[in-house]
């Protein structure tokens, strides 16, 4: 506040006061809807006091009860480990160049071994 200037916050009279505002007219069907939230908190609070939901449900009749929707049955043999695959049997690698008229592929290392000897290299002649 600056008290030189003269521009000092001043308390207004009650003739300045802005009128109080009148009550609004209200809508019967803001009424229904208040007395309906009424009805509706009362019937909440008697289910609350009575036991809520879960002594209602006691006190309506039991559903027939239902089938489980997935019964498993397991035996030992689920559980067994699978036995290792038979070892195929491969033609040595000369019959199956001359049966195929070209060199086989060798098949693709799944893994690189730094550790294993390098195969030699075979030249076709």
């Amino acid at each position: 506040m600056d008290v030189a200037s003269g521009k000092a916050k001043r308390k207004r009279s009650s003739a300045e006061a802005p009128a109080p505002v009148g009550v609004e007219d209200v809508s019967d069907t803001e009424v229904e809807e208040f007395y309906a939230i009424l009805r509706r908190m009362r019937d909440a609070s008697r289910r609350l006091a009575s036991g809520g939901v879960a002594a209602a449900r006691a006190r309506a009749p039991a559903p027939a009860p239902r089938a489980p929707a997935w019964c498993p049955s397991f035996s030992w043999e689920d559980f067994a480990p699978t036995p290792p695959p038979a070892p195929q049997q491969q033609l040595p690698a000369d019959e199956r160049v001359a049966e195929n008229a070209t060199p086989p592929r060798r098949p693709v290392p799944r893994g690189l071994d730094l550790n294993a000897e390098p195969e030699p290299e075979v030249t076709p002649s």
